[in-house]
């Protein structure tokens, strides 16, 4: 007689190619992981696989000398639900069973025991995309109680502005800078973003600046009138508080576009930095926007609407 747990099909998303089931050993940052997680989830659910719990904990030497200001290892953001395997069952789960790629699962249906694999970014939202309501209430249920801080502030951001800078590099050209990813976006654009919108709404609407910059360099930026720079103490808490903005100017970075995805909100983009929309409707309030450019006419409704309270 075949047991339960033998009929059963896992799941599992390996963040990084070192994945030493406790630990993994550098790898991409959380908006770029999340993509990985969520499309697994997404595909579990569909398919009533058992998801086994991802190793989030990332030891990265080099942060310390790119980013020493968030060496991102992302080992406390999250705590696993009883959805999930973990603990010694996940060690049990992923060295005794055989492990198949997501790609062998889609040509044909996994034989029972497998342990499928997914790995990357492929398809960024899209595999996901409709299955917002999840993607909310998964990354709700796992984010530990002390990083929903920016979730629950009464008003976290009325303009939210993120700024990568830290493994973000300075492009030789323009040309370079919107046709390359983890590009520095000038911060005159990001001045000149607030400026359009501020005038647009005829009134100085007070702008959060979220980033892992320093203060030096975003001087110019936060030397403007009602403007301040805002944290919450670590990258989701951040992601959760830009979701909640009434309107986003963003850094062209995964982790702007999963503020815009979760929140659904109004984002502003620099030209050449939007591959892929995240709207599910309102598709017309996700924009590329040049200095010089008109802000469009939903501009002042959205800035004085109330806080973004979204649900998982």
């Amino acid at each position: 007689m075949v047991s339960s747990e033998q009929r059963q099909i896992y799941s599992y998303p390996r963040l990084s190619k070192t994945d030493l089931l406790v630990l993994r050993i550098g790898g991409n940052g959380l908006g770029n992981l999340l993509f990985n997680w969520a499309r697994c989830l997404s595909r579990s659910r569909q398919r009533n696989w058992r998801m086994i719990w991802p190793t989030w904990y990332s030891h990265k030497p080099k942060n310390k000398r790119v980013n020493p200001y968030d060496i991102r290892t992302y080992g406390d953001l999250f705590k696993p639900t009883g959805d999930y395997i973990s603990g010694p069952m996940k060690f049990r789960q992923l060295l005794f069973r055989k492990w198949i790629s997501e790609d062998e699962a889609e040509l044909a249906p996994p034989k029972s025991g497998r342990v499928v694999q997914f790995r990357g970014m492929e398809g960024k939202f899209q595999p996901f995309l409709g299955d917002l309501g999840l993607i909310r209430s998964e990354l709700l249920a796992m984010t530990r109680e002390e990083h929903l801080a920016g979730f629950v502030a009464p008003d976290p951001a009325p303009i939210g502005i993120h700024i990568r800078r830290g493994d973000f590099l300075q492009r030789t050209s323009y040309e370079q800078m919107v046709s390359t990813h983890n590009s520095l976006l000038p911060l005159s654009w990001y001045i000149a973003a607030l400026e359009s919108v501020r005038n647009r709404c005829g009134k100085l609407v007070p702008a959060y600046v979220f980033s892992d910059g320093e203060d030096e360099e975003l001087a110019p930026l936060l030397s403007q009138e009602n403007v301040r720079r805002r944290e919450f103490g670590s990258s989701i808490a951040d992601i959760l508080a830009l979701s909640r903005s009434r309107i986003l100017i963003a850094s062209g970075s995964t982790f702007s576009q999963w503020a815009s995805y979760l929140g659904q909100i109004p984002t502003i983009t620099h030209p050449g930095k939007i591959d892929q929309s995240v709207m599910l409707e309102n598709t017309d309030t996700e924009i590329e926007w040049a200095p010089g450019d008109a802000m469009p006419d939903w501009i002042p409704a959205m800035a004085d609407r109330e806080p973004v309270r979204w649900q998982g």
